[in-house]
């Protein structure tokens, strides 16, 4: 059975991740609030949605415990995004949660939070 992995922001690293991941295999679940990246992105991925990743009930839509992976791809829009996101993963359960961190001070926060991995692209 194929990975799934859900991908929440959908700028540059993100597309680039989902479109990877799919390459490879994974069931991809990419998820942004912008309704343009989606539609982009819903030509590869198994699944996409608009959302807002800090609504903590539009985030439990996407069941991120149930995922393999999960990555808060959210970039630098809003720190504040990315963090409550990685955050509202950990709590849901997710058994990994890969963060993208913009500067060291994101780092240190991703890492309180719960992050399991922190990338910096």
């Amino acid at each position: 059975m194929a990975q799934q992995i859900l991908i929440i922001g959908l700028g540059q690293f993100g597309m680039s991740l989902a479109a990877t991941l799919t390459s490879k295999g994974a069931e991809v679940i990419a998820a942004d609030i912008k309704k343009s990246l989606v539609e982009e992105a819903a030509a590869f991925v198994t699944e996409s949605l608009v959302l807002d990743a800090t609504d903590e009930t539009e985030l439990a839509r996407l069941e991120p415990g149930k995922r393999d992976a999960t990555v808060c791809a959210i970039g630098d829009d809003s720190k504040e995004a990315s963090i409550i996101c990685t955050a509202l993963l950990r709590q849901m359960g997710s058994p990994c949660v890969v963060a993208r961190a913009n500067n060291p001070m994101h780092q240190r926060i991703l890492q309180l939070v719960g992050a399991h991995q922190i990338v910096n692209p």
